[in-house]
């Protein structure tokens, strides 16, 4: 069996068959693209492999996504922390520009419901500047959000349109499918938030979208001051 790992999520494959990190089990054999789940029609088959799933996560020291290492924030030696969407975590209908985390940024913010959050652990109790690298076409500018971190909440709106084109696209000759295209994000400041020692999780998320859309997310940036 080979096991495959990408943060939290594990996938496992035999010679014959492939079951994913949601459980869908396909016929790798009759079905290399992988359009049929046929979990419900070889439970046996499905069972082994989870447990197999099982048995190595425990083998390699996987864990939950809530017990991870968080991103450290707030040492005095080093006061600037970047949040990238690389590391981020996508909620709702929220998506990264392309399948490869790396060099993505976060689209598709349409709605209150959506959320991108971040595990993070507070070093210093303080004050702490908040920066947003965001895109937004002219239309969809008036979106208001908040981030959050435990009891720490800090609000923002998008007033400034900034919508520039992807940089890269001209220059392939074959349309990249993993790796994503990148923008000239523009820098939020939304001011100081004051932040308790402690592990939490950041929470980026919208309290009113009157567009199609929030805004598009490089990175959130927390600076000690």
């Amino acid at each position: 069996m080979i096991f495959t790992r990408q943060r939290d999520r594990v996938s496992v494959r035999t010679q014959q068959y492939r079951l994913d990190y949601e459980g869908h089990l396909y016929d790798m054999t009759n079905d290399p693209r992988q359009d049929q789940d046929i979990a419900g029609d070889f439970p046996e088959v499905a069972a082994k492999l989870t447990k197999a799933v099982a048995a190595w996560k425990i083998d390699a020291g996987v864990t939950p996504p809530k017990t991870m290492r968080p991103f450290t924030v707030g040492y005095s030696e080093f006061p600037m922390t970047p949040l990238p969407a690389r590391d981020g975590i996508p909620l709702g209908d929220v998506k990264r520009s392309a399948r490869a985390p790396n060099c993505s940024f976060f689209t598709n913010w349409t709605t209150t419901e959506d959320a991108i959050t971040w595990d993070v652990e507070v070093m210093q109790s303080g004050k702490y500047m908040a920066e947003i690298w965001y895109t937004c076409p002219a239309g969809d500018v008036g979106s208001t959000f908040e981030i959050t971190l435990n009891d720490s909440r800090i609000t923002g709106k998008v007033t400034e349109a900034h919508d520039p084109p992807l940089v890269g696209a001209e220059f392939d000759r074959v349309k990249r499918g993993g790796e994503s295209y990148v923008k000239d994000f523009k820098t939020m400041q939304l001011g100081t938030v004051n932040l308790d020692k402690g592990v939490g999780t950041l929470t980026l998320k919208a309290l009113e979208v009157p567009g199609s859309q929030v805004m598009e997310v490089r990175m959130v940036r927390l600076t000690l001051q």
